[in-house]
């Protein structure tokens, strides 16, 4: 074996099992009916394989290739079968190292029905190669491509790995996996094919992780989904690098799990291993708070701690400019907003789009200084809040609907007051008072004035109860002209001056354009309920009723109370 072939990486396969460059001409069968049709291009491109699953009228051709391989992977495609027999093109993602040679391959290939296998996310990208192929998406369809003879290519979502919609698939007629960008590697030296070599293929496939891939967490969660759900992988089949032999499946599953990824896109130069992985620390930690944290305080807190414990703050703010609100910030010491911008001396992360937002950090000492890495990986946070703030927003927007709906349930539309419907959701105090009113004579106001003069004098007396009652008090418009005040802790004495307040408000009204002589009265009635009476809501209502009955029999214009009706009238 020619150790050569290793190079620049240190570690040697014990076996080639294919060598690329043998027979660069012809194509490689890696299992019985899966062929290597790849390309092997000079050491200054990056190396993508391309495969192909001979199936009769139904071959599949896995991650086509791009104009600088597509000739090549062509002819040697045309050793092994006839062009009118591909069936399916599968797009594990939309790059343009797997897709770029869609157009050309709609110039040869001839089969009525082929169509380009992939998933919705990478199908909106792919359109943009303009190629003539219909789609086959496979979330549609149960995550399978049934072929001929019962052979099935199954397919595995592995999301951010590293493309929001990229995929595996595995053929269950050899038991391949084709892994796509996962077990890949940056090996342009290399013309080893496939490796039993297992620190071989990781040293490889390291830095290209390393560089795609995002965290540590969302790799290793790819990884378990894809081992639980094909326990019986006979090959690995990537995109890069090199193929994994069976001997070894199991010991580089476990390698590139515990792989530590996402951490050089952090810095631009400074490479201090150890802050770094404090920062990507970090990360990890805020994104797990915007996966489970939903309010703005409960996220502004955990913030501010996450960066608190890494030494970068001493405070921190979110700050968001609300539709109808304007500016709201949010700050860890205050359980609700404050209606102002973000402190403009902190060191301000702004979210781009609309509504603006800002996360802004009180930094140690008088000098403010920010690790520029640890904003960069902020700044990247702060965009990955975006679904978090839509999402804010939409439940404000429904929270406001549900106000506003609420509102017009409970609420009288012409008077702004409480309605009948809200007073039966009311709940009542131990010891209370009521004050029921009617206008006089009020018919007179609509056969004289119309209509809307009513609605007007009835308006004017919504606005004198508003005014005329404590804050704890509430006010109802039991309908038309007939009202209702609750005085909660009210005693009788109380009642009556309200009532009288009422009143004598009710005749300064000037009224001249709307009531017969200038001017209106009104009849009250007032129930009493003390803490040691077990008299229902009916009964002071029916009380009150009978008091305003009273009142109005008496001669209108006056308060009476319910217990001694001639004693208390006014």
């Amino acid at each position: 074996m020619d150790r050569s072939l290793h190079r620049p990486c240190e570690h040697s396969a014990s076996q080639v099992r294919r060598d690329a460059t043998s027979t660069p001409e012809k194509p490689i069968e890696i299992a019985p009916g899966v062929w290597w049709v790849g390309v092997r291009l000079d050491k200054d491109h990056f190396q993508c394989h391309t495969y192909f699953l001979a199936n009769g009228s139904e071959g599949v051709l896995i991650d086509p290739g791009s104009p600088l391989t597509i000739e090549g992977t062509l002819a040697k495609l045309r050793t092994i079968t006839d062009f009118g027999a591909i069936r399916w093109l599968v797009c594990h993602h939309s790059d343009p190292d797997i897709c770029a040679a869609l157009p050309r391959l709609g110039e040869v290939l001839t089969h009525p029905e082929i169509q380009v296998v992939t998933e919705w996310r990478a199908n909106a990208l792919i359109r943009h190669y303009g190629h003539r192929f219909s789609t086959y998406l496979v979330e549609q369809h149960d995550w399978c491509l049934p072929l001929l003879g019962g052979r099935r290519l199954e397919f595995q979502l592995t999301p951010y790995l590293h493309f929001p919609g990229a995929m595996v698939s595995y053929d269950s007629l050899s038991h391949t996996l084709f892994s796509s960008d996962l077990f890949g590697g940056f090996v342009p030296d290399s013309n080893v094919l496939e490796s039993d070599d297992a620190a071989y293929i990781i040293e490889n496939a390291r830095p290209f992780h390393q560089h795609y891939m995002p965290s540590r967490e969302l790799l290793s969660a790819g990884l378990a989904r894809i081992r639980s759900r094909w326990p019986c992988i006979g090959r690995i089949a990537p995109q890069h690098g090199h193929i994994v032999a069976a001997t070894i499946v199991d010991e580089v599953f476990s390698a590139l799990g515990a792989m530590e990824c996402g951490v050089y896109c952090l810095a631009d130069a400074d490479m201090d291993l150890k802050r770094l992985l404090r920062i990507a620390e970090a990360r990890r930690r805020l994104n797990d708070v915007l996966v489970h944290q939903s309010s703005p305080v409960g996220m502004v807190r955990a913030i501010g701690n996450i960066l608190e414990s890494s030494g970068q703050a001493s405070a921190c703010e979110l700050a968001v400019e609300m539709p109808t609100d304007g500016w709201t910030t949010w700050s860890a010491d205050d359980s609700h907003p404050q209606r102002r911008k973000p402190h403009a001396g902190w060191h301000q992360i702004c979210l781009l789009g609309q509504p603006a937002m800002v996360l802004a950090i009180q930094g140690h000492g008088a000098s403010q200084l920010f690790d520029p890495d640890m904003e960069k990986m902020l700044r990247d946070f702060a965009d990955s809040m975006r679904p978090w703030l839509d999402h804010l927003l939409e439940e404000q927007l429904q929270a406001r609907e549900m106000a506003a709906l609420n509102i017009a349930v409970l609420c009288d539309p012409l008077t702004g007051l409480a309605n009948r419907r809200a007073l039966e959701e009311v709940k009542l105090p131990s010891a209370y008072s009521l004050i029921e009113l009617d206008l006089d004579h009020f018919k007179q106001v609509n056969d004289s004035f119309g209509h809307d003069a009513g609605d007007r004098v009835l308006k004017q007396l919504a606005q004198i109860l508003r005014e005329s009652v404590r804050e704890q008090d509430q006010t109802f418009r039991l309908g038309g002209e007939e009202f209702l005040v609750l005085l909660p802790e009210a005693d009788q004495a109380t009642a009556l001056l309200v009532a009288e307040r009422i009143r004598l408000s009710v005749r300064q009204l000037d009224l001249a354009r709307d009531a017969p002589d200038g001017g209106i009265t009104v009849s009250l009635g007032v129930s009493t309920k003390p803490a040691q009476l077990s008299s229902d809501f009916s009964q002071l209502m029916g009380l009150a009723d009978q008091a305003l009955y009273a009142a109005k029999g008496e001669g209108r214009d006056r308060v009476c109370a319910a217990d001694s009706l001639s004693l208390s009238s006014r």
